[in-house]
Formats: C-alpha cells, sequence, structure tokens
C-alpha cells in the first residue's frame, strides 16, 4: 500500500471519527449560535481538506487522460 493511500484513509477514517463526535454531542450548555457555528465549521473543515488533499488531485489526474485520450 503506498503512503498516500494509507494517508488517505487515516485523514477519512480520523474525520469521520471528529465529524460523528462533533455532530452528535448532547447538549451541554453553550449558546445555539455557537454550537451549530462550531459544529458547522469542524466538518466543512474535514470535508473541504479531504477534497483538497485527496480527491482534486485525483479528479484532475482523471480529466486530463479523458481530454487527452
Amino acid at each position: 500500500m503506498r503512503v498516500s493511500t494509507a494517508l488517505r484513509w487515516v485523514h477519512f477514517l480520523a474525520g469521520l471519527n471528529l465529524s460523528f463526535y462533533i455532530f452528535f454531542q448532547p447538549d451541554d450548555g453553550w449558546s445555539d449560535p455557537y454550537e451549530s457555528i462550531t459544529r458547522f465549521g469542524v466538518v466543512s473543515f474535514v470535508f473541504w481538506t479531504g477534497v483538497i488533499r485527496w480527491q482534486l488531485p485525483r479528479y484532475r489526474a482523471w480529466r486530463g487522460r479523458r481530454q487527452v485520450a
């Protein structure tokens, strides 16, 4: 297994666990706007770092191969 493949899976699994932990946290007395901003921010950060780091280069390579053929 290549290092980038292993890192992709580590990012995916860690991000999934972190997202579920943040998204399904019970209310603990914080204000609702702060909780929603925090939850949305963490889930968005995990999602976009995964897309930008791992999926965008794969998509660009795939699109480049399609245009050449």
